[in-house]
């Protein structure tokens, strides 16, 4: 019995694992082993993440099937980029992620600017909402005002950071359910 659970298990994860690309493999082998995050920007001069820009090279090419099995699978960097950019992506199974890692905590050190700390990616991902909320309210803000350099400038920012398909109206559905994940476990 133990034999065809082992066969099964490994058949599983090798049949996943084909489904990824050889161009998102060759992308996501920098991060295979990094066991922390950072945010996209470092430091008190807001300096580029190596790291961040690593993922952000996967997330140009890689799928939402591709994601969702790193944010189960992948290294914690991995893990927690992937989660948060199937919520960007506005795909529902951010929720499914989110439920596993409140049901499997999985504590992570996640770097943001020059402030880290250790919560589970549960956390990060909760708290990945609210930012996005915030983000998405300044960009519906700037879109009715004047258009100048700077407003431009910020806009694509938004965009660039991947938060254009995201409405208010998705965000609060994302919270609500998130809400009720977390009542659950109460």
């Amino acid at each position: 019995m133990k034999i065809k659970i082992v066969f099964l298990l490994v058949f599983q994860l090798c049949f996943i694992n084909a489904q990824i690309s050889q161009k998102v493999k060759a992308l996501a082998k920098p991060l295979d082993t990094i066991d922390y995050a950072e945010s996209s920007h470092m430091g008190i001069d807001g300096e580029s993440s190596i790291i961040y820009g690593y993922f952000k090279e996967i997330s140009k090419t890689a799928k939402n099937d591709e994601l969702y099995f790193f944010a189960k699978n992948g290294s914690n960097s991995l893990r927690l980029y992937s989660s948060q950019e199937l919520l960007k992506r506005n795909d529902k199974r951010f929720l499914e992620i989110y439920k596993f890692y409140t049901d499997n905590p999985l504590i992570m050190k996640y770097q943001m600017g020059c402030v880290g700390n250790k919560e589970n990616i549960a956390t990060y991902l909760k708290r990945e909402i609210y930012m996005a909320t915030e983000i998405i309210s300044m960009r519906d803000y700037l879109l009715k005002t004047k258009k100048d350099k700077f407003i431009k400038a910020q806009l694509e920012s938004i965009e660039e950071e991947g938060y254009d398909k995201l409405t208010q109206k998705n965000l609060k559905f994302y919270l609500r359910e998130t809400d009720k994940i977390d009542k659950s476990r109460n």
